[in-house]
This record gives structure tokens, sequence and C-alpha cells, in this order.
């Protein structure tokens, strides 16, 4: 192997002889590896996908709140009180009429308060703009305060079923795991990696893999004490060979 050169693994028979960008474009093995992932997880999330509010809903305007609030927030801490703020500002207008000190108090328990001063910029932008009404384009979207490609992605993914490739912390950790791929800082807008996560969820039921493969992280493939001997993508995945041949999985 030439020296930079980054190779997938295939866990029964060792090194795959090519890098990884050739065996993006055209691995047969790439593509059974996309498959398996496919029909893994999605079977995985018919019943383990968590049930949270803002999954339940059609509302840009209750997702885009939920997806602010995540932001570096834990799910189960953001349920806690989103049902009530929703009660208190149901829509974009109502959060222009609350003001910045409002929101600052209401969001203050989960900490990180620039979200409330992300939340009004942004009301004031859609209802000024679009009256009230969240744009679902990807151009339109990415024109909005506090709105990158990560939250563009998952809107269009969760509210239109549009296989975007939704790249964060936690779906860049599994596809770096399963694949073999060192994963830092800048992963998340690699074009590698969103080739993968488009290939993945480029599927039938793209909304249903988006939540699998983040819950799939968050419970499954976490960060720390990974599950991986009841994974069932071990059979594939690159981490797992490793940790097993290091003696780390009993």
């Amino acid at each position: 192997m030439n020296p930079g050169e980054e190779t997938i693994e295939d866990p029964g028979k060792g090194e795959i002889q090519c890098d990884v960008n050739t065996c993006l474009q055209n691995g047969e093995h790439y593509m059974s590896m996309i498959k398996k992932i496919q029909g893994e997880l999605l079977k995985w999330g018919e019943k383990k996908i968590r049930n949270y509010p803002w999954r339940n809903t059609g509302d840009p305007y209750r997702v885009i709140v939920a997806e602010i609030m995540l932001q570096r927030t834990g799910a189960d801490q953001v349920e806690k009180i989103y049902d009530k703020f929703i009660e208190k500002f149901p829509d974009f207008r109502s959060v222009v009429v609350a003001g910045q000190d409002r929101l600052r108090s209401e969001l203050r328990p989960l900490g990180l308060l620039w979200r409330a001063d992300l939340l009004y910029r942004m009301a004031q932008e859609v209802v000024g703009k679009y009256g009230g009404v969240l744009p679902l384009n990807r151009d339109e979207l990415m024109k909005l305060p506090g709105i990158g490609h990560y939250i563009a992605s998952a809107l269009l993914c969760s509210l239109c079923n549009i296989p975007e490739p939704v790249l964060d912390t936690n779906t860049v950790r599994v596809i770096g795991r399963i694949f073999g791929i060192e994963v830092t800082d800048s992963s998340r807008r690699s074009k590698k990696f969103e080739k993968i996560m488009r290939d993945m969820i480029d599927c039938v039921e793209p909304r249903k893999f988006f939540l699998s493969i983040i819950d799939f992280a968050a419970t499954v493939c976490t960060a720390d004490d990974p599950k991986c001997k009841s994974c069932s993508l071990n059979d594939i995945c690159s981490f797992y060979r490793v940790r097993l041949n290091e003696g780390k999985i009993n």
C-alpha cells in the first residue's frame, strides 16, 4: 500500500486491495456493505427508534425548534422542556413577539443561551421574508441564521423523506468505525463521508434510516463503551475486528 493511502478492510478477508476512493466508486464489496447496513439498520429501527415528540409531527417549526435545542444537548434533556416550550410558543410569530429575554429564560435549563438568540433571529427572518412559513428548500434554508448543512439535511430528510446525507458527530462515528476510516474534527465536512452517507440513506425509507442511524449511534455504537458484541453489523465492521484482535471483546 502506498504511503498515505487508506484502505477499507474486509473483516473476513483482511484488507481489500484498493484505496478508499476507488472502492467507493466501483467496489462490489463496498456496495454489498452498503446494502447490509441499510437492511440491518432499517430492521433495527423497527423496534428501537426512540419516541420523541418532535419526531411525531410534520410541522417544520416544531422540528427546527428541536434541532436547535438538540445542539450539544442530549435528546432526553431536551424532551423535558420541549412540549411546554411549544405550548407557549407554537409558531415563529409567537417567538418574535416573546423577544430574546423571554426566550433566554425559557431555554435556560438547557444552558448555551446563544440558542435563544439564534431562534429569535431565525424567527425574525422567517416571519419577515417567508410569512412565518419555514421554506423547505436547501438553498433558502441555508440562508437562515444558524442553519448549516446538517440541520438543512435533517429537516429535508425528516419532513420530506428526501435522502439527504446527514453528517454529524454520531453518523461519522458509525461510518468511520465500520469502514475503518479515521474520524477527525473535519469528517463532517468530508466528501468521502458524505459519499458513504449519501449511498446509505438512498434507500426505500430515508427518514426511517436517518432516525435509525442516529439512535443506533446513541445506544449501540456509542462513543464510550460501544455494544460491539451484540451489534448486528459487527461481521462487516473494521472497528469490531480491531477490538476483537486486541482482546477487548470477550
